[in-house]
This record gives C-alpha cells, structure tokens and sequence, in this order.
C-alpha cells in the first residue's frame, strides 16, 4: 500500500488497484470529502462480518435481505473505541433454526480476529 496526501487533510491509500481516500471532517479542519480513517476500520469489520453472513445465506439458499449495522462504544476519555456491537437483522420470516449460526460464522470475520491480538507496528523513516 502506498499513502499519499491529497491536499488539506485528505489522504489516498493505493490499495492493489484502488484509491480509497479518507478526510476529516470540516470541525477538525477537513472538507468532510470522505470517511475518517476509523470510519473505515469500523467500515471494514461490518463488511467482512457481512461477507461471511452472505457466503452462509449463499451456501443455504436463504433469502439475502439480511443487513448489518454497527455502534461503537467510546471511551470518551481515551478516545478510542470499547466495545463494537455488531446486529445482524434478519427479516421476521427467516428461519429460526439458522440465526445463531449467522452469528457463529460472522465471528470468523478476519478483521474481527486480527482486532482481537496484539499488533507489534513498526514506523520508520526512510529518505
């Protein structure tokens, strides 16, 4: 990955062949052009949790009008998020007997694993 810095407080991330862009928003001093950087950690847990429901309901053959949401939970005073609570809804006809293991396999999200360990980061410098 590469990180590039677009002007203001937008940043450009070259993931593979993709641009994803963050900004901040206006209060801190962005144009509000994009996600924050934690909005799209947040963005990426909620998405690999759904990829996992959606291979589940695919494998199944049950309807797919099932939707995610997250909340965080923040520790206001160390500015980092507690708790995330991940909802998956499910229409009122989806069958009972499948709703825990809807539950069972979005736990095998990658993302959620990885959050779960101690990540040693090195930062360098390099002219």
């Amino acid at each position: 990955m590469k990180i590039t810095f677009e002007g203001n407080k937008k940043v450009k991330v070259r993931v593979k062949n993709f641009d994803v862009w963050t900004d901040q928003p206006i209060e801190q001093g962005g144009d509000a052009s994009a996600p924050t950087p934690i909005d799209l950690f947040l963005a990426s847990l909620g998405s690999c949790c759904g990829v996992f429901v959606l291979h589940f309901l695919k494998q199944h053959s049950l309807p797919e009008n099932v939707y995610l949401t997250l909340e965080p939970i923040w520790n206001i005073n160390d500015y980092v998020i507690e708790k995330i609570n991940v909802t998956i809804h499910t229409p009122a006809d989806f069958p009972p007997k499948y709703e825990n293991a809807l539950i069972e396999v979005a736990k095998r999200c990658l993302v959620a694993r990885h959050v779960k360990i101690e990540h040693h980061i090195s930062l360098e410098k390099q002219a």
